[in-house]
């Protein structure tokens, strides 16, 4: 099973890699905080879909405004994936 805590490490290190932000939690705003642009959340959500084997929702992109609204998303949309046949 999925735990926040783990999902938060990998989307950390995502963040780390593909931006080079070092420190971020939860509540750390994508556009606030970090002052990333339409480029680099495309780019965030590319690795996030390869990281974690899902697809985001385009329209649902636009909803996640924070670090903690993508863990979210991807806890739900894995155990989604892992209870189809």
């Amino acid at each position: 099973m999925i735990v926040d805590e783990q999902v938060f490490r990998n989307v950390e290190e995502i963040i780390r890699d593909v931006i080079g932000v070092e420190k971020i939690t939860m509540d750390t705003e994508f556009v606030r905080d970090l002052a990333l642009n339409s480029m680099d959340l495309a780019n965030l959500v590319c690795e996030f879909e390869n990281r974690f084997q899902i697809e985001v929702n385009l329209r649902e992109v636009k909803n996640m405004m924070q670090i903690k609204d993508v863990v979210e998303y991807i806890i739900e949309n894995k155990l989604i994936e892992e209870e189809q046949p």
